[in-house]
C-alpha cells in the first residue's frame, strides 16, 4: 500500500469518527438555557450557556463557536441545549451542526478519492 491511499483512507475514517463524535454529543439531556455571555478562543467566540440541571443553576460553553460578525447568538438568547453530564465542560446548542457538516465533508472526500483511485486502477 501506497502513503496516498493510505491518507485518503485515513481521511474517510476520520470523517467516521468525527459524525461518530457529533452523534454521541447529541446523545444526552435535552434542556433550555440561556446565552449569558461569550469566551474567545484563537478568534472565535463561543456562547457561555447558562441552565438548570437537578436543581443546580450550572453555566458551561458551547461546543461551537462563530468568528466575528457571523454570531448566530445574542447575550439573553434562549437556547435549546444537549446538556451531558459526563462532558460537563461544554453542551451542544440544538442546530448548530458546524461539525456535521466538516465530518460529511470529510466522508465525502475520502469517498471520491478512493473510489477515484478503484476507478483508475
Amino acid at each position: 500500500m501506497d502513503k496516498q491511499f493510505l491518507f485518503e483512507v485515513a481521511v474517510l475514517v476520520a470523517g467516521i469518527l468525527c459524525l461518530l463524535k457529533g452523534y454521541l454529543d447529541r446523545k444526552g439531556e435535552k434542556l433550555s438555557g440561556v446565552v449569558s455571555g461569550f469566551v474567545n478562543m484563537d478568534g472565535y467566540d463561543f456562547p457561555m450557556i447558562r441552565f438548570q440541571y437537578n436543581g443546580q443553576e450550572l453555566e458551561a460553553r458551547a461546543a461551537n463557536g462563530d468568528k466575528g460578525n457571523k454570531m448566530k447568538h445574542k447575550e439573553g438568547d434562549r437556547v435549546d441545549i444537549v446538556y451531558r453530564p459526563s462532558k460537563a465542560k461544554y453542551v451542544n446548542i440544538l442546530g448548530d451542526n458546524h461539525d456535521i457538516y466538516i465530518s460529511v465533508a470529510l466522508i465525502v472526500c475520502g469517498l471520491v478519492m478512493v473510489i477515484l483511485r478503484l476507478i483508475s486502477k
